[in-house]
């Protein structure tokens, strides 16, 4: 079972301001991401009725333009065989273009690196943070480019402005990262951004683990909202579904 527990963040005035500085950038990352995608995703289509048969919309050279054939993978992979080798492994090389599809997530992903040499304000930022914004615009791509169960997709997505982009990240937390600093305040250790009080009014429950946890701007301040887990609690499954007649 999952749950969501959101707690009250008391960051220190130093802490607050990393904290903005940090939503600024992964804004104006998230924005740069999506353009990208929108570019490419607008280049390669054309309506149904001018759709010419025999060649390319657009030269196949703009079309892959600036996107690495190959990456190079930089560690084992997780995935093991049944003798407990990884199924891959460092230094092999992937495709990036697969079908004339390109696997934007894992471009962009490794296209952070380029961002940080050409932005250093960037290397301040955790890496998983920024990992996040990447996961976050495919999120958003997909939610566009691909059908629900119901076989409905969203409108085009949108850039976000200053006060649309409310929510950072870290992908990895766990129940250590919830301390008591010197003077015995309840604190969370965020990466980067150090020991930053907030309001422990309630705990996690009893054999819940700590799995993400994200920092949210609202109008009142700053908080904290864990994504919280316990898989010996089974997920409630509703078996009646409600209609008129019940």
């Amino acid at each position: 079972m999952l749950l969501k527990y959101k707690y009250k963040l008391k960051p220190q005035k130093r802490q607050a301001v990393i904290i903005s500085n940090w939503l600024e950038m992964a804004r104006k990352q998230y924005n740069y991401r999506l353009a990208e995608r929108l570019n490419w995703f607008e280049a390669t289509r054309t309506p149904v009725n001018a759709c010419p048969l025999n060649v390319s919309v657009v030269p196949v050279e703009r079309i892959y333009q600036n996107i690495p054939e190959l990456r190079t993978q930089t560690r084992d992979g997780r995935k093991k065989d049944g003798n407990g080798n990884p199924l891959t492994r460092k230094g092999d090389k992937h495709p990036n273009i697969i079908n004339g599809y390109v696997a934007w997530e894992t471009v962009q992903l490794a296209d952070l690196a380029q961002t940080k040499k050409l932005f250093p304000e960037y290397k301040s930022i955790h890496s998983q943070v920024l990992q996040d914004v990447i996961q976050r615009v495919q999120t958003t791509m997909d939610n566009f480019t691909k059908p629900d169960k119901n076989g409905k997709t969203s409108g085009r997505p949108k850039f976000k402005g200053k006060h649309y982009y409310n929510s950072f990240s870290y992908p990895q937390l766990s129940n250590s990262s919830i301390v008591k600093n010197a003077n015995g305040r309840c604190c969370v250790s965020l990466p980067k951004i150090g020991l930053v009080p907030f309001v422990y009014n309630r705990s996690i429950p009893e054999g819940f683990k700590v799995k993400t946890g994200s920092v949210i701007r609202e109008a009142d301040g700053w908080y904290i909202s864990f994504t919280i887990e316990d898989k010996t609690v089974p997920v409630e499954v509703v078996e009646i579904q409600p209609t008129l007649k019940n």
